[in-house]
């Protein structure tokens, strides 16, 4: 399905779709592309996954992608709660499981250790990880405040030497991960994470971003018509000399110069 809309903001291409459903097969034929290539090029590829609901119809389509050579492909993740288990009902390393890595037959699945006992310890094994083994491409969400993984404004820094830390999350990310259903109250939603780091997503060569619902519209707004600066995150992907946006209509409906 071609886009109903589609224009391009600073380096950023956007493309907007009327439903879900049409969003997550685009992202979805997009990121698979890139996978592909990739894969036929090196040999081999590295993809960093989010884990939300939003990543629901994008991580079913790639599922069902049988084009995708899956035992050449080497997966991470954005970020994990501190504290919580990889069996953990909110935990995004079980989310992944569940939603994908469950169904294809990866190279590997680096989890993220949430529940190390060294949180920094485990923050740096990561970032080798990453290193021995770049991944060509990230598939990424937007928060609520325009956060990109954990990395909520207060957190944020484009300059930040690391590709993995340990943040704190505010109280807008904490209440999205409530109305996510991570969690039935926001006081049992961790203060700390792990998450990859701004400036690791712009080092990636691709990123596809999928970003659907109203809930995200205020978000889109101000990574796309606000200034690039670290109180929206998300702003940084305009910077990105091969991201994608992929939205639907609710998470377009603030944006000036979005025609449904």
């Amino acid at each position: 399905m071609m886009p109903e809309d589609h224009f391009v903001v600073d380096h950023l291409p956007v493309s907007v779709y009327p439903t879900r459903g049409a969003l997550g097969r685009a992202s979805a034929s997009a990121a698979s592309a890139i996978l592909r290539a990739a894969i036929e090029r090196e040999g081999s590829a590295a993809v960093v996954f989010a884990a939300a609901p939003s990543q629901n119809e994008f991580l079913a389509q790639l599922r069902a992608d049988s084009s995708i050579e899956w035992r050449r492909v080497t997966a991470f993740h954005l970020d994990e709660y501190a504290g919580i288990s990889a069996s953990h009902p909110a935990s995004f390393r079980r989310f992944l499981r569940e939603r994908l890595f469950d169904h294809v037959p990866v190279a590997a699945f680096h989890e993220l250790a949430g529940d190390a006992a060294d949180l920094e310890a485990e923050a740096d094994r990561y970032q080798r990880l990453l290193l021995a083994q770049p991944p060509v491409l990230v598939a990424l969400g937007i928060g609520e405040n325009g956060h990109l993984a954990f990395i909520d404004p207060s957190e944020c820094d484009f300059e930040d030497p690391n590709s993995v830390r340990i943040v704190n999350l505010d109280d807008v990310c904490r209440l999205q991960q409530v109305h996510d259903g991570s969690f039935q109250r926001v006081e049992d939603v961790p203060r700390r994470a792990l998450s990859l780091t701004v400036p690791f997503f712009l080092r990636t060569p691709h990123a596809v971003v999928t970003v659907p619902g109203a809930a995200k519209s205020r978000a889109v707004r101000d990574a796309l018509e606000g200034p690039v600066e670290p109180s929206c995150p998300a702003s940084a992907l305009r910077k990105h000399p091969a991201a994608q946006l992929f939205l639907d209509r609710d998470s377009a409906a603030l944006l000036q110069r979005y025609h449904a």
